[in-house]
């Protein structure tokens, strides 16, 4: 089955390994009928179904069930080493009967189930195959994270005219920029949750651009009304970037103002930062038109930046 086909269908449950006190709690009944909700298949099992690889993938068979669409939850490593062993999305529970486990063949460790739905563990599901997360949607867009895949697209955009003049152009080493975008998967989204993301036409699914948050490193600073969006000299900083033929159209105002929308109500940020060289009129008249003010300048790479800032 091809990545973009792949789709979390069933979550498999160790039930001895969730209960407390012989019952589950109200946060895991919530869970379940959330499942519900999303169409999404729950499947029991017993420890003894849980013991080895090839005894989970037997009874994944006779439940109907696909290894590629499923999810496991337990608490016991002996469960999740078969969990991965199978090839499954694995998330532990620290069970409090159970603590002495090391977890370590979980995707994603969980203390409780109060926040935890059916889109959060898509998102883990996600990440163990390598599927990029949609992270907010527009009236005409969505943002999704990017993949190797898009690095040719990405070439196709930043080579219009105009696009690279007042940011960095990607490597002329295609594989270069494959090397970077592997590591920037790992180290951005894995680590932080959030980045750079692709901006895509929900008409057609057109990749028309990138715009998302990044954190960049200040050498000096001029000029500062406080520190808003600062840990030392590294500032959370807004970026985009609109292909030639959607330009002018309202789609770079549209996006940023969901990013900006979104880095308060999920990521719970304070502030975010835009640094803009001197003359780039386009973006200081967004900016303005988001409500980002002027607090001086930065030194970006040895580049002479103003910078803006926008509080929440």
């Amino acid at each position: 089955m091809r990545k973009n086909e792949l789709r979390l269908r069933c979550v498999a449950m160790v039930k001895s390994e969730l209960e407390v006190e012989h019952q589950l709690d109200a946060d895991v009944l919530f869970l379940l009928e959330r499942l519900r909700q999303a169409q999404i298949q729950v499947l029991w099992l017993s420890p003894g179904e849980a013991s080895s690889a090839g005894r989970l993938i037997e009874a994944l068979q006779r439940a109907g069930v696909k290894q590629e669409e499923t999810l496991l939850i337990a608490s016991k490593d002996a469960s999740l080493e078969s969990g991965q062993a199978a090839d499954l999305a694995t998330v532990a529970f620290s069970h409090p009967t159970f603590l002495d486990q090391s977890w370590r063949a979980a995707n994603l460790l969980l203390e409780g189930f109060e926040e935890v739905d059916a889109d959060y563990l898509m998102r883990i599901y996600q990440r163990k195959h390598g599927i990029p997360w949609k992270i907010l949607e527009t009236d005409r867009t969505y943002l999704r994270e990017m993949t190797v895949e898009d690095v040719e697209t990405l070439y196709e955009i930043y080579a219009q005219e105009g696009m690279t003049d007042y940011i960095e152009p990607l490597y002329e080493d295609v594989q270069e920029e494959i090397n970077y975008t592997k590591a920037y998967i790992e180290s951005m989204y894995h680590y932080y949750g959030y980045g750079m993301w692709l901006i895509c036409d929900r008409q057609n699914d057109t990749v028309i651009g990138r715009a998302g948050l990044n954190l960049q490193r200040m050498d000096g600073m001029e000029g500062m009304n406080g520190m808003d969006g600062m840990q030392g000299n590294v500032g959370l900083e807004l970026g985009y970037l609109v292909r030639r033929e959607y330009q002018k159209q309202g789609y770079a105002t549209e996006v940023c103002a969901a990013i900006l929308s979104y880095a308060a109500k999920e990521l719970e940020f304070e502030s975010v930062n835009c640094f803009v060289e001197p003359g780039n009129l386009a973006s200081q008249r967004l900016l303005e038109k988001l409500g980002f003010f002027l607090q001086g300048q930065a030194t970006i790479e040895g580049k002479r930046m103003e910078r803006y800032v926008y509080s929440f």
